[in-house]
């Protein structure tokens, strides 16, 4: 009569225990977190500001790294996150509806052009896309001054780029090179496609899976040539590869990256606290004097050894235009990769 009870109990007790288990298996575990943070930033940059705002704040915080393309897709997909940090302001634009707005007290400090007039993102650093070379390897005479020069025999197949479709600041610099070479031609109809045709014989009619590459293939002198952002390049220098930066002479695009709460934020609170401090002056700071990134503040100086940001020819670039013209900019470049492929 009391053994029925006793193995009773002991059942439940091991049904118990079972639960248990599972729920703490750490293959399964989803970490507690009272923000969730995407972010595009290199990792450095990315692992350096959150762990002072861990530290600050004693939040946890789960930092997500990808690409802007893929958080962005991912976004979309449905996946849940608090802040998206990082990505150009076209991707941002193209997206706006995942986000919901935010009025930072930073915001102060940073040029109505450098955000969002209704809060819904908000300029972190801006980022002038530049022609990176191997100083060492590049024959000399055929350093590339210009976004025209990359078209030139000596460079064929030896410049490194980022595939457009994925990577926010290859499309950036795409858009870039078309607005210089209609600038370059007063105008002409179709002189921007004739550049891109030319372009893709630079690349060798192949593109890299992300922007995070160029700066390396280049450093490491598997390409003569890349093209990104001006941090990645000064980044490189500092930590002593030999290669060399230029501000083409046709002129470049300065665009600013950005921080936004997602439409689905479930930390919004927490979500404001982060931006807050990423926005503000000690951030700015570090990211201006560590990572070689100039800050989207008014107050804060361009990092040392770049040259002031008046110095460098800034082309009229359409945020708009090159938002509504994305998806028909990235097939049509797309088709002439394939092209040169058959």
């Amino acid at each position: 009569m009391t053994r029925r009870p006793a193995l009773a109990l002991i059942g439940l007790l091991a049904a118990a225990l079972a639960a248990s288990c599972a729920r703490e298996d750490p293959a399964e575990a989803v970490p507690e977190a009272d923000l969730v943070v995407f972010s595009s930033h290199p990792d450095e940059l990315a692992t350096t500001i959150v762990d002072e705002f861990r530290e600050r704040t004693g939040l946890r915080v789960r930092l997500v790294q990808d690409g802007t393309g893929a958080l962005l897709s991912r976004l979309s997909a449905g996946e849940r996150a608090d802040v998206l940090w990082g990505g150009g302001a076209e991707s941002l634009v193209a997206n706006i509806g995942l986000f919901q707005p935010y009025e930072s007290p930073e915001r102060a400090a940073i040029p109505a052009a450098l955000r969002d007039e209704d809060g819904y993102w908000t300029g972190l650093t801006v980022l002038p896309m530049v022609i990176m070379v191997n100083k060492r390897l590049l024959p000399e005479g055929s350093t590339p001054s210009g976004w025209s020069d990359l078209c030139s025999p000596e460079l064929a197949g030896a410049v490194a780029f980022a595939d457009p479709a994925s990577s926010a600041s290859s499309y950036t610099i795409l858009r870039t090179m078309m607005v210089a070479a209609r600038v370059s031609a007063g105008g002409a109809p179709g002189a921007a496609w004739r550049f891109v045709e030319g372009f893709v014989d630079a690349i060798g009619g192949s593109t890299l899976s992300e922007s995070a590459m160029v700066y390396r293939v280049v450093a490491s002198g598997e390409y003569l040539v890349g093209l990104t952002y001006e941090n990645a390049g000064a980044e490189s220098l500092r930590l002593g590869s030999d290669v060399g930066i230029v501000y083409p002479a046709d002129g470049t695009s300065a665009v600013p990256d950005g921080v936004a709460i997602l439409r689905d934020a479930a930390h919004v609170a927490a979500a404001r606290r982060f931006i807050d401090f990423v926005l503000g002056r000690d951030v700015a700071g570090v990211v201006a004097a560590r990572f070689k990134r100039r800050s989207a503040r008014v107050d804060v100086p361009a990092p040392e050894g770049l040259p002031p940001l008046e110095s460098v020819r800034l082309l009229d670039y359409d945020f708009d235009a090159a938002v509504s013209e994305r998806e028909a900019t990235i097939e049509r470049f797309t088709a002439m990769l394939e092209a040169a492929e058959r």
